[in-house]
């Protein structure tokens, strides 16, 4: 027989195949732990991907969840076997896609990132001669680098939806004036709203969030304005607004719709016209806002098409209406401002001052002017999310700016910046400082909301109230810690926009300068709107857009 004879690389061989099968934890042997085929995940708006579970057990049933559905969502998945989920970009953001599975008695999860980019362009062919200062730039397209200024693209942009213009819902018979003049059912209304940029087609989001029965609308209409503060439209421009198709729809009780994209091209700062003819409505809790500093017009019969009213009722609300978006140049983008009745424009429709409704003179109209004469942010937009006498934490008149929030900022298209003047109702002749940690945490979770969805946030530091009914010692304590805090590094904010200090007496800081203020007010910047305008930097809003203009346009 002949010997074996072992060397000392084979006997260590031996050695470690047996301590493998004999020893728990060694690799051999180890339990083979479930993993994601990704852990990140990059999609253009539109497109798919597609995630996997691997080394699971086959009969290991999976449950698969997204973090922000409005910034993807999942079009196809498989639970067991070899689970899997398909994704598809809904528009631009940040989200997570969540995996759980039971492993024994223990719930475990597995998590991916996905991130959602603008609608990827068209590029030139593989072979087609491509000129050198068309190259494509070094940067990823989320860089925060400087840029250097690349030439106009080859490709033909895609236009995107963008909000030009909306509004908070709430509740519009907290105030009796605010409410329809006549009954609604069988009536015309025409209201008008005043778009920030300039676009081809148009959509609506209706909303009947807090009505308990059901609204029908026969008949809805649209068409320019042919002058502010007149029911009177260009008939040429008379569009219908139609849903699924159909100009006779309804809007479920506690429901928000869309309507179908209509051709109706328009420019920036326009005024157009909304009419619509009412079947059955809600009497009460009507969804609308009650601060539109617009006149919304009011007749019995279908009128929708009619040049112009007699005979009619007006009151200063929109009604059902929560904002309405433009297919838009690409690279446009929209700002949420969002706040209180200060943002809201409380005083600029004031008959007591000498002001009237249609002046759009609140300071997001100011800013939205200032946009559009501004080359680099031309298509901009601007949303103003104020309500009257709303506060972060208080109810009144609907909901609190903590349960709004989300609402208000991500039902929107194309949002990429928000503005939070917001806070000063909560402050009212405070007995402590108590206040300050209940109102922290609110701004905290705002500011992480805003950039879990890529949007950038600026903070506005709450404006002096010292000769207002709402002060007290304590009251500028907490604010002047809310304004310390929101413009440390701590707050994570992106910019400060210096409102406070652009109207504050500087004999006085802890007052409104008396010229922007009434005498019996000292809380509303009335005849100071334009100046808390001119006191924000466009950069702040051109930075993004540069970028996208120069670098994702040719990706």
């Amino acid at each position: 027989m002949k010997r074996k004879i072992y060397t000392p690389l084979l006997l260590t061989a031996l050695f470690m195949s047996t301590l493998s099968q004999t020893v728990p934890g060694t690799t051999a042997n180890a339990a083979k732990k479930p993993a994601l085929s990704k852990t990140k995940v990059s999609v253009y708006t539109g497109k798919k991907a597609k995630v996997s579970i691997k080394k699971i057990a086959k009969k290991t049933k999976v449950t698969w969840k997204l973090g922000n559905k409005k910034v993807a969502k999942i079009v196809k998945q498989k639970k067991t076997g070899k689970p899997y989920a398909v994704i598809q970009g809904v528009k631009k953001g940040k989200t997570t896609l969540l995996a759980r599975y039971k492993q024994g008695k223990k719930i475990r999860k597995l998590t991916c990132r996905i991130t959602v980019l603008a609608a990827k362009k068209a590029t030139p062919q593989k072979n087609a001669a491509v000129p050198s200062s068309t190259a494509s730039p070094s940067q990823a397209p989320n860089s925060s680098l400087a840029i250097t200024p690349t030439p106009e693209p080859t490709a033909t942009p895609t236009p995107t939806w963008v909000t030009t213009w909306g509004t908070a819902e709430e509740k519009c018979d907290v105030t009796s004036n605010a409410m329809p003049q006549i009954t609604l059912e069988d009536s015309t209304v025409r209201q008008i709203i005043k778009v920030t940029t300039t676009g081809s087609k148009i959509r609506f989001r209706l909303s009947n969030q807090y009505g308990g029965r059901d609204v029908t609308i026969k008949s809805m209409h649209i068409a320019k304005q042919v002058k502010a503060s007149n029911p009177e439209i260009n008939t040429d421009t008379d569009a219908t607004v139609t849903f699924e198709g159909k100009e006779n729809f309804i809007i479920p009780k506690g429901k928000v719709i869309q309507t179908d994209a209509i051709d109706f091209p328009v420019q920036a700062l326009e005024n157009v016209a909304i009419s619509t003819f009412f079947g059955e409505t809600p009497t009460t809790n009507i969804t609308g806002h009650r601060g539109a500093r617009a006149t919304t017009y009011q007749v019995s019969s279908n009128q929708v098409s009619a040049n112009t009213f007699s005979n009619y009722k007006k009151t200063t609300s929109w009604f059902f209406l929560a904002d309405a978006s433009l297919l838009s140049a690409n690279g446009s983008k929209a700002v949420v401002c969002f706040g209180d009745s200060i943002t809201d424009g409380y005083g600029t429709d004031a008959t007591y001052l000498g002001k009237k409704p249609d002046s759009y003179t609140r300071w997001g109209d100011y800013f939205a002017k200032r946009l559009k004469a501004n080359k680099g942010t031309e298509n901009v937009s601007v949303i103003n999310e104020g309500i009257g006498s709303n506060s972060i934490l208080g109810s009144y008149p609907t909901d609190a700016g903590k349960d709004r929030f989300n609402r208000d900022l991500l039902e929107h298209d194309g949002v990429a910046y928000c503005i939070i003047l917001f806070g000063v109702n909560d402050l009212d002749k405070l007995q402590n400082t108590d206040k300050y940690n209940l109102l922290l945490p609110e701004y905290q979770k705002m500011i992480e909301t805003c950039h879990k969805n890529n949007i950038k946030v600026y903070g506005a530091p709450i404006l002096p109230f010292g000769t207002s009914s709402f002060y007290s010692e304590n009251s500028e304590k907490v604010r002047q810690l809310i304004n310390q805090w929101m413009r440390s590094s701590e707050s994570g904010v992106d910019g400060i926009i210096d409102f406070e200090n652009a109207v504050a007496d500087p004999a006085n800081p802890q007052n409104l300068l008396a010229k922007y203020t009434n005498k019996d007010d000292g809380i509303h910047p009335y005849n100071g709107y334009q100046v808390m305008a001119n006191a924000i930097d466009l950069n702040l809003f051109q930075l993004i857009s540069n970028i996208e203009k120069g670098v994702r346009d040719q990706l």
